[in-house]
């Protein structure tokens, strides 16, 4: 184990190191990603470190276990001196439970306790609501960061599980008690969310916001010739505009909206769809899509597996015209931001809700295209995306990746975090190029009343 640095970055995710199967997932893989590719300038930026992660102990009872995924993780963080950190838990009982996420929290403590015997500084960021209990854990030297990316209360409407509600309102009433205990700020709506909601202190709040490893070369579009070859090999017919969605069969996705309020256009449109189960599908949702297209008779091509080259593709064929997020609930939704990049060239503009996150990622008829929640609306969005010129499609595909590469820099934000934990408070803080970047070192007791929020969209 390395002893080489002072500090210590300890990442806790239950997804994205040996899996791969969500939102959070990618948000590791981003991290990953970032590490791998800009450790020694994030380093130079804020002070030498030695990253870690922490994850569940990986095997069969890993919803998508992967090898390779860990291989992966493994070769990214001990290239740089660090490990990966295997979390005991009973994998008999149920994983999506507080009772094992309060477990998992206290092994993830405790093992960032045991750095802290190694490193001065030990940074501890607490992904989502598995880990979301690390901050009732208090070690000496060790400052922790939740990062949540949602609530049951946006997730699970209109009725959340009391028992999450209530894991995650402890979760936040400890960050406010804890001295060295933070709430990630990872854009506007989940914050005020958590303010209005669960009573979070502003003062708690570090500016992390939600981006993308823009170099990663999966986020490149891919060329015409190779486009082509994914979108025929999945069987989609020549010659029909293409509604794309991407999504887990989960309730607050709503895929099933988009299936039913397609049928009025069955004559003319295609339906490509990528539903990938969770490990708890128990109403086999996949099936229902399925069975629910043919019998609205619609012309419909569904995937029940992810293949990241299907949705990058779908995004950047010229046929598809929408690329449809009918969430019920979302705080920041990957697909947005990932198809403003592949579809920089071509392909698919964005049509989600304006609800939630939504309006965070997309300004309706500048870089995308949002509609009314309510019950029948989605229909209207979905004439409104098939009736754009070519022109005017190229306009917001347009204006959609600037705003991505403007606001959405993964590893432009991890730098300017780990300065602010770690740079002496006399110290500017700037981005990776020498810019000027938000301060958020403010004493608790000096933090201003408001909160300021870095994700508003830029019109």
């Amino acid at each position: 184990m390395s002893t080489s640095t002072t500090k210590a970055l300890l990442y806790c995710a239950v997804n994205g190191i040996a899996n791969n199967t969500n939102g959070i997932g990618r948000q590791t893989k981003t991290f990953l990603a970032t590490l791998a590719r800009h450790h020694h300038r994030l380093s130079a930026h804020a002070g030498a470190f030695t990253p870690y992660l922490a994850v569940p102990e990986p095997g069969p009872a890993t919803w998508g276990y992967n090898e390779d995924d860990l291989r992966y993780a493994h070769r990214i963080v001990e290239d740089l001196g660090g490990e990966v950190i295997t979390l005991p838990y009973d994998t008999h009982r149920p994983f999506w439970h507080p009772d094992t996420w309060r477990h998992l929290s206290a092994e993830a403590a405790h093992a960032a306790g045991h750095l802290a015997d190694r490193h001065k500084k030990v940074l501890a960021i607490g992904v989502d609501t598995p880990f979301a209990g690390l901050a009732h854990h208090t070690h000496p030297g060790v400052e922790v960061l939740l990062a949540l990316f949602s609530t049951a209360r946006i997730t699970e409407r209109p009725h959340p599980d009391p028992g999450r509600i209530a894991w995650e309102e402890e979760a936040i009433a400890a960050a406010g008690l804890h001295p060295r205990a933070w709430v990630a700020d990872i854009g506007d709506f989940l914050t005020r969310h958590l303010q209005d909601q669960y009573r979070l202190d502003p003062g708690t709040l570090r500016a992390w916001p939600s981006g993308l490893d823009l170099t990663a070369a999966d986020l490149a579009p891919p060329t015409r010739t190779e486009a082509e070859r994914i979108v025929r090999a999945i069987g989609i017919p020549a010659g029909r505009p293409v509604v794309a969605a991407i999504g887990r069969t989960d309730h607050t996705k709503g895929l099933d909206l988009l299936v039913e309020e397609l049928a009025p256009l069955r004559e003319n449109v295609h339906l490509a769809m990528v539903a990938v189960p969770t490990d708890d599908d128990r109403a086999n949702l996949l099936d229902s899509y399925r069975q629910r297209s043919a019998e609205l008779g619609l012309s419909a091509t569904i995937i029940g597996r992810y293949d990241r080259t299907i949705p990058r593709a779908l995004a950047a064929w010229p046929d598809t015209f929408a690329m449809a997020v009918p969430s019920r609930g979302e705080t920041l939704a990957n697909i947005v931001f990932e198809t403003a990049l592949w579809a920089q060239q071509g392909g698919a503009v964005v049509l989600a809700p304006n609800i939630d996150g939504f309006p965070e990622q997309i300004t309706d008829g500048h870089n995308g295209l949002l509609y009314d929640p309510a019950p029948g609306t989605l229909i209207q969005g979905l004439r409104r995306a098939l009736a754009l010129t070519c022109s005017e499609r190229a306009r917001l595909r347009a204006a959609a990746h600037r705003t991505v590469l403007k606001q959405r820099n993964a590893a432009e934000h991890l730098a300017t975090l780990l300065a602010t934990f770690w740079l002496p408070r006399a110290t500017p803080v700037t981005t990776l190029h020498g810019h000027p970047a938000t301060d958020a070192r403010t004493p608790r007791s000096q933090a201003p009343a408001s909160t300021h929020h870095p994700l508003e969209a830029t019109p």
